[in-house]
């Protein structure tokens, strides 16, 4: 998998999201929260509670980070193989304000 930059990425997320009419300043934001160390972007869109990734990585990843970064509701960490865990897929969650009840399933607070 490619390592991806946050100008790649905003550019990516702002096709993704066009639908959506969110400005320029807002992707660049949503663009640099959602660039994770250590962690390789797989896949990224939205979801009920605003956007959601797949990130991947070979080491087992540092969670500890995640819980304190701002706007993550939950996070998830799934092994790859059996008998040796060689590969993590973790998913996150993001919650987005600007996307807020525009989403098909969102959940409004």
């Amino acid at each position: 998998m490619a390592t991806i930059t946050s100008k790649e990425l905003t550019a990516k997320m702002s096709t993704r999201l066009a639908n959506y009419k969110l400005s320029d300043a807002v992707i660049k934001k949503l663009a640099d929260r959602v660039m994770i160390d250590g962690l390789e972007l797989g896949k990224l869109g939205p979801c009920p509670v605003g956007i959601c990734g797949d990130y991947f990585t070979n080491k087992m990843p540092k969670l500890e980070g995640l819980s304190e970064r701002l706007g993550i509701v939950k996070w998830e960490v799934f092994p790859y193989g059996i008998i040796g865990w060689d590969r993590f897929h973790v998913q996150v969650a993001f919650e987005v304000d600007e996307l807020q009840g525009r989403i098909n399933g969102a959940v409004s607070r």
